[in-house]
């Protein structure tokens, strides 16, 4: 029986594929639709996966776990970093390359080690502090801030990376026994009701043009929800800053992605600062593995 970092792995490299054609389908409907709009629809639709997963499995009287004010709170507060990590890595999506947009948000297992410390009582020793400033070098890299060919926009997936980190280390908190779906059904249902208000508010909402855009949104919402949902499941079997580096495996699947259906291939935007980022992340992993086996020794 493959042990829970393994499951851990298969599962979030699903969740990670998952994603990236999520975000293939944001980029296609990007144009024509406001973003706030995207992401109202997203998180409707992504409610059907797990809400599959919760029928097939404990069923929806699980929910009724969630009946903590502390619970609610932690989902709430997930919600609105969602939201905020959606707005931004959407809005990228539409303006810059999406194998940048999607390298440059990889730089969350940096934001998940550090907040692991405040959050979840986690020590981070100096090689990893190190390891972290590595991979924000290479972010500069990819920004090249004081190069004509910056754009603010190039920021985005990096406040989108902090707000997925967030999200992630957040769910660790929740009781063993409470069903992932569970937790999913929630945490996107308040995220798709805030997003809703603020649209009703700031945006005007753009009707659906034809069916296959009809279509394109609810593979959109199915997609993302497979995708969160593969997160959730593999960061509440193992520790997060364990877990976190195999997300690198999405960079060449974006790269791909975005050759193949948008013609991209910003090798002279993305190296060397991408091979910063991954050497940084592993490090990070490698540095962890030394540290549990020396607690276990």
């Amino acid at each position: 029986m493959p042990s829970p970092l393994i499951k851990a792995i298969i599962i979030l490299f699903v969740g990670i594929a998952a994603f990236d054609v999520m975000s293939v389908l944001v980029r296609m409907l990007g144009g024509s639709y406001p973003i706030l709009q995207i992401s109202v629809l997203r998180n409707i639709f992504g409610i059907i996966p797990a809400l599959m997963l919760l029928m097939a499995g404990p069923g929806l009287r699980s929910i009724k776990k969630l009946n903590q004010r502390k619970q609610w709170m932690i989902i709430t507060i997930r919600s609105a970093a969602v939201l905020l990590a959606q707005m931004c890595f959407y809005t990228a999506l539409t303006k810059i390359e999406f194998a940048t947009t999607s390298a440059l948000g990889f730089t969350s297992p940096f934001f998940i080690t550090l907040l692991s410390i405040p959050i979840l009582g986690h020590h981070v020793g100096l090689i990893r502090f190190i390891a972290i400033l590595i991979g924000f070098a290479g972010v500069l890299t990819i920004w090249k801030p004081f190069d004509e060919s910056f754009t603010w926009w190039m920021v985005f997936p990096v406040i989108a990376a902090l707000g997925y980190a967030l999200s992630s280390v957040l769910v660790r908190l929740f009781d063993d026994d409470i069903p992932s779906a569970a937790i999913q059904i929630s945490q996107q249902f308040i995220t798709f009701f805030i997003g809703l208000i603020l649209l009703l508010l700031f945006e005007e909402i753009a009707p659906i043009a034809n069916v296959k855009d009809a279509g394109l949104f609810v593979l959109l919402g199915m997609f993302g929800g497979i995708g969160v949902l593969g997160l959730v499941i593999a960061y509440r079997l193992v520790d997060p800053s364990s877990l976190a580096p195999f997300e690198y495996f999405g960079i060449p699947i974006s790269f791909m992605l975005g050759w193949l259906f948008f013609s991209e291939a910003p090798f002279d935007t993305l190296f060397p600062g991408v091979f910063f980022i991954v050497g940084a992340g592993l490090l990070i992993f490698i540095r962890e593995r030394y540290n549990k086996k020396s607690n276990s020794a």
